[in-house]
Parts: structure tokens; sequence; C-alpha cells
């Protein structure tokens, strides 16, 4: 249950943290069009030109160059070389930011990576992985970040917002293929799983509306789970971007493999559990997400 009701509020103040990533562009004109002020966040040495703002992450609670009060945060920030205990670091500040400066609506870009590589059907009261260890690189950061949230969002005095996206779709993504398949020669790639392995898509730009009508819904969801393409595969999806030869991976002979590996103690279960994570086929159905916003009615 939302502890203010933001829809009263014609103009926000609303701070994008991360706001270069690919999936935060364009994001900005789309709230500055709603009548908000936007200020933006990012890496780099302290200073401010504009409502554009750098610094340390991880002491963002301590930079000067903010202000004003802010209404909204909007986080898209994961330090995706670094730690998950200097990730967590990161969150701790932007928390205490948070507190410090008024904010009413904590809003985290997670991922539907935070969810269980075995979970037969996603929604959004499915639980987090709690086994983070288990999760890839990316995976682990963002599972390890969202339980950190999970645990203190009843002792904050704003709310915490989850939004875990498809895998988001746009014509200038710089890695298309990224986690998906990989090419050999410029006309033949292998798929990094096999025909089945699911992969649910949302547009960038419908993602965006979804995040403005987030930032300022009034009794907002605990989880959106934003996805369009829910039946998406990655063989589909690569199909749709490629005419390029893909070949699909063998799953049996893939899990065999890694069950051996373990047997023999050259696999964790980590490693078990990242190979056979390539093969996964989740349902999803985030019914509640689209009774709750227009953009994907």
């Amino acid at each position: 249950i939302a502890l203010i009701d933001l829809t009263d509020i014609d103009m926000a103040n609303i701070l994008i943290c991360g706001h270069r990533a690919y999936a935060a562009r364009g994001l900005k004109d789309v709230l500055e069009k709603q009548g908000h002020t936007v200020l933006e966040f990012s890496r780099g040495e302290q200073k401010r030109e504009g409502n554009t703002i750098t610094g340390t992450v991880q002491e963002l609670d301590k930079n000067t160059m903010f202000k004003e009060d802010i209404d909204v945060v909007v986080n898209f920030i994961i330090l995706q070389n670094a730690t998950v205990k200097e990730n967590e670091d990161y969150i701790n500040a932007l928390l205490r930011f948070c507190a410090s400066r008024s904010v009413k609506r904590f809003i985290q870009i997670s991922s539907i990576s935070s969810y269980p590589n075995d979970a037969s059907l996603i929604t959004e009261s499915t639980p987090t992985e709690k086994r983070v260890e288990l999760k890839g690189n990316y995976g682990v950061i963002k599972a390890a970040v969202d339980n950190l949230l999970e645990n203190c969002r009843r002792s904050v005095p704003f709310d915490i917002v989850f939004v875990r996206p498809g895998y988001i779709v746009a014509a200038d993504n710089p890695h298309p293929f990224k986690g998906i398949a990989k090419f050999l020669v410029s006309k033949i790639a292998v798929l990094i799983g096999d025909k089945k392995a699911t992969l649910p898509c949302i547009q960038r730009n419908v993602m965006h509306q979804c995040l403005a009508e987030i930032a300022v819904q009034e009794n907002p969801l605990y989880v959106y789970l934003l996805i369009e393409k829910e039946n998406e595969t990655k063989y589909s999806y690569f199909r749709s971007q490629s005419n390029a030869l893909l070949i699909p991976l063998p799953k049996c002979i893939f899990f065999i493999a890694a069950d051996v590996a373990k047997v023999l103690h050259v696999f964790t279960e980590r490693h078990v559990s990242m190979v056979k994570g390539v093969f996964k086929v989740n349902r999803f159905d985030n019914t509640l997400t689209k009774n709750k916003l227009k953009a994907l009615g």
C-alpha cells in the first residue's frame, strides 16, 4: 500500500539513477512530456551540469550536488564488474539518500533473472531466488539486491516497488544477441539453449510508458512483471532479428555432461545450475500487472 497518494502531484521530481543505461534511454523524455522534473545520476566525478549529477555511487547519500527533495527514484544502476557486496553498498547508500531527500517511492529496475531457474510458473507473487550463489554473474547481483530490498522494505519511510521486465527490445540495442546466441562466423550462430528455452520480451518504449504510470500510481503493486510476449523463445527472437543459420544446443547432452562433471567434482552445483539455466522453460502470468497498467492493456 502506498504511503502517499502520488496521483495528486502534477509535477514530481523524479531521479533516474543510471540514465546512460540502454534500458533507460528515452525515459527522461517520456517523463518530462508528462510535466515532471527529471534529474539524472550516474557514475563519475562529483559535479552537476543542469539536472545531470555524477559522483561515487557508494557515496550517493553524501553527494552535495543535490539541492532539491526528490519524490520518486528509478534505479537502473547495476555494478556489473563489481562484487555483490559493492552492489549492496550502493543500494544501502541509495536507501539512505531516499530517506534524507523525502523520497516517496523507490522503483527498482529488477529482472526476471531474480527468479529461480526451476520456477515452472512465474507471476508477480513468485518469490525471488534465495540461493543466489546458484546464479550467474548478472543474476546473482540482481537476486542479492532484490533480497536486500525485500528485507528492508517494511523499515523505510517510502514505497519500494520492483519492476521486473523481460528481455528489453529496442532498435539501438548494442548487444541484441548477448546471452541468446553466439556467432561463429557472420552467417552462422550457436543458440545458447534449445528451441524451447523461453525469452519473454518487452519493448523499451512500452516499458517507459509503464514506468511513467508506476511512478505516480496510487496503491502500486509490490512487483510489476513487464512482459508483452510471454511465449517468446530465444529461437523465435533470434529468427525475428537475423536470417543467419542458427544451431540449437542439444539439451540432453549438456544436462548429462553437467551432472557427470559434478560427480567428478569438476563442476559445483552452481556450474550445473548455470548450464541448465540456459535451457530453462518458464511460463509467465502477469495478469495483475496488465490490469494495473494502461500501457500493457
